[in-house]
């Protein structure tokens, strides 16, 4: 699937520099995957209104401009004007602002479509998060979430990518939810009707790299 991401040398480094592996020849397909499994639950055609809280660098963003008539994006780190910035070069519009999943800052039902790639496993008021995403999807929208598979091959691969430095405690600081728990909080709020798709595919839950899942809003 070929998917539109921003030009190297006008893509934004935020937060631990992963930005760059987007780049990258070989090693680029992991980070680009997590952006195509999500994709594969979004139908044909453009939504109305599209929020991506956790956007980061924003690298999802100019694909997701071409999904929806209005796109916003919400982070908590501040280097938002960058991303601002680069969408501007890229003649890409989107309404993005500063703040945390817990308390998001819209009116209820406001949102076609609702994603978020790598943060809930960061958040430690997971099921506040997950009920602020449910309350500002219209009804019959989709909530769209991709996270790491907590397991002894995800967390090398997270220490060799530099994102951590030290091991087993830092990790359990910045990843407070492993993928089970995430999945088990989706379902106690939205139900068991729930598409997962896994990195690997062929490779059961435990044992993958990755994981997306959609929920539609009842």
């Amino acid at each position: 699937m070929q998917i539109r991401i921003p030009k190297r040398n006008k893509h934004p480094v935020v937060g631990d520099n992963l930005t760059r592996f987007y780049h990258y020849p070989v090693l680029n397909y992991f980070f680009l995957r997590r952006l195509t499994m999500t994709l594969g639950f979004m139908p044909d055609g453009k939504f109305d209104s599209v929020l991506e809280i956790g956007f980061g660098s924003g690298v999802f963003l100019p694909e997701l401009s071409r999904r929806s008539k209005r796109l916003f994006g919400l982070d908590v780190h501040e280097h938002i004007l960058k991303v601002k910035d680069m969408l501007a070069c890229e003649n890409i519009k989107a309404e993005l602002i500063k703040g945390s999943i817990v308390h998001l800052p819209y009116k209820d039902a406001s949102f076609d479509c609702v994603i978020s790639i790598a943060t809930l496993e960061h958040i430690n008021e997971l099921s506040l998060a997950i009920s602020e995403i449910i309350r500002v999807l219209k009804k019959g929208g989709l909530m769209i979430l991709g996270f790491p598979v907590e397991n002894k091959l995800s967390d090398l691969l997270l220490v060799l990518t530099g994102s951590v430095r030290a091991y087993k405690k830092k990790l359990k600081e910045i990843h407070p939810n492993s993928h089970n728990k995430i999945i088990s909080e989706i379902k106690r709020q939205c139900g068991n009707d729930m598409k997962i798709r896994l990195f690997p595919n062929f490779l059961p839950l435990d044992l993958a790299l990755y994981c997306s899942c959609m929920s539609r809003k009842v």
